[in-house]
């Protein structure tokens, strides 16, 4: 309801996003399957042109994309990585003519993939104008909010995902910014028909009698059959917490974000790559007279010392070949004032670290 499905979706708790965008690719390409060829994929297989289907996504996209792909037998090269804008979001015209360009190669494509929150950039990809363009060419729209499903609890920040209802399918992480402890994921479905093309009845364990006198068992909407209780750490939270609560710890963190990457802005000492969309801060040190090649083996120096040195533990990531930090804040506690710290840190262990790099 949130997102904007209505009373024909449905969903099951997953181990995380990379299972749940498992689930988001394997009932796009059953349902492609069973709406062009009449054929089910999971008792058939796939036919000889299956290796001509294709699925889009951000080049920013998050590398269970692929991974799934292959497991799907796919393959990984089946996944078309379309190139980003400024702001690190996948490009609908540049998504179009990647599009045409494989129709025009004698391929067919099945699937986009949008993603809500890249993992690096925490970048939103234009939900509306992909969601149009899925629709045009007929293609499952999935959209991998693993990172900023959490933005649907916020009444300051829900507009950013205003457009999500229009996907097919969805991912979201509660284990992300709906701050549950690993693991809590969730697969949502637009329209509950389409999980019956991964539908399956065991005599011992979910026979299909039990279904029809209405008994509920989650095998035949799930990949796994041995479960926890996935659901109980969240109902808890929702219960004692509330909505309003975890939305508030939310926006907490995005308003420490935009400060912390102003404190960055300010500091000639530092480069950042993105406007924060969400809490991630892709930047780096960057001292005067150090070239770029230097530049990365610098910051790899900053990231081992201020963990050996100081305990402090600073991620990382490479963009465009070049090694860069990261800051992904997911803690409503923290403070600027312990983020002004552990920048001031970076800077101290990046001159000391510059001096010796020199010597």
């Amino acid at each position: 309801k949130e997102i904007g499905y209505r009373d024909m979706s449905d969903g099951i708790f997953t181990s995380g996003g990379t299972q749940s965008n498992l689930m988001g690719l394997l009932l796009a390409r059953n349902h492609f399957m069973i709406e062009n060829y009449g054929i089910d994929p999971m008792k058939k297989g796939l036919p000889f042109e299956g290796k001509k289907f294709k699925v889009f996504c951000s080049a920013c996209a998050h590398f269970s994309i692929k991974r799934n792909a292959g497991i799907l037998g796919l393959g990984q090269d089946s996944v078309i990585e379309v190139p980003v804008d400024e702001q690190y979001r996948m490009n609908p015209e540049a998504l179009e003519d990647s599009i045409i360009k494989e129709l025009d190669f004698g391929n067919t494509p099945i699937a986009i993939v949008s993603t809500a929150g890249t993992t690096d950039f925490g970048s939103i990809d234009q939900l509306k104008q992909l969601a149009k363009i899925a629709k045009r060419y007929k293609l499952w729209n999935h959209v991998d909010a693993s990172y900023g499903g959490g933005l649907i609890l916020s009444d300051k920040h829900k507009h950013k995902l205003q457009d999500i209802y229009l996907s097919d399918s969805v991912t979201i992480d509660y284990h992300k910014t709906f701050f549950q402890p690993i693991s809590s994921s969730v697969f949502l479905v637009k329209n509950e028909k389409n999980l019956k093309s991964i539908a399956y009845y065991a005599d011992y364990l979910n026979p299909k009698d039990m279904e029809e006198e209405g008994e509920p068992n989650m095998v035949r909407k799930s990949l796994q059959a041995t479960r926890r209780f996935d659901a109980l750490k969240l109902w808890i939270s929702l219960r004692t917490l509330g909505k309003e609560i975890l939305g508030q710890y939310l926006d907490r963190i995005i308003d420490l974000t935009e400060q912390t990457s102003s404190l960055l802005w300010e500091n000639p000492c530092f480069h950042i790559l993105n406007k924060p969309e969400i809490s991630a801060i892709v930047f780096r040190y960057v001292p005067i007279g150090v070239n770029q090649k230097k530049l990365c083996k610098l910051n790899k120096i900053i990231k081992k010392k201020m963990f050996d040195l100081h305990g402090i533990a600073i991620a990382s990531t490479k963009v465009n070949g070049y090694f860069y930090l990261k800051f992904t804040l997911l803690n409503p506690l923290m403070s600027i004032k312990g983020i002004s710290n552990i920048i001031h840190c970076i800077e101290s262990v990046g001159q000391d670290s510059k001096n010796q790099l020199q010597l």
